[in-house]
């Protein structure tokens, strides 16, 4: 049964797990403080969401969807203690519920940032294979065929 570990073991993954935690904290307060304007967007927790997790997957691109939760799932988490600690915060359910919606351009983050990732290393950091064959093979292979 093939297992899902990386080949090397992924350094300072505890700083990195904090740090996304903290990104998400960051969007739910974000997220809060545009939900107490007078008029909220709630286009902007979700760029910033989208951004966050982007940049995570870029750092980290394996298994892009610890990224999603590790940012998205916070935000609902700070607006339910923002009902409770906040007097003039005045969340209803439906509002806690609509933003585990957030996460879903995280998804798009998280998995952009992956691929962008994998996509640089491929085109800059691997040798290309017309450079790994030897120089009869090459010659071989623009020599017209008979």
């Amino acid at each position: 049964m093939p297992s899902n570990t990386s080949p090397t073991p992924e350094r300072f993954s505890l700083l990195i797990y904090l740090f996304a935690l903290l990104l998400g904290v960051g969007c739910g307060v974000l997220h809060v403080l545009l939900e107490t304007l007078a008029e909220p967007d709630p286009l902007i927790p979700a760029l910033a969401v989208t951004m966050a997790t982007m940049l995570l997957g870029t750092m980290r691109p394996q298994r892009p969807w610890r990224w999603v939760l590790l940012v998205g799932a916070p935000v609902p988490v700070v607006m339910w203690a923002a009902h409770f600690v906040l007097p003039s915060a005045q969340f209803t359910r439906a509002a806690i519920a609509g933003s585990l919606l957030i996460s879903l351009p995280g998804c798009a983050g998280a998995y952009g940032g992956s691929v962008l990732r994998r996509k640089i290393v491929q085109i800059f950091y691997e040798d290309n294979e017309e450079e790994l064959q030897p120089p009869e093979r090459a010659a071989d292979s623009t020599a017209p065929k008979r």
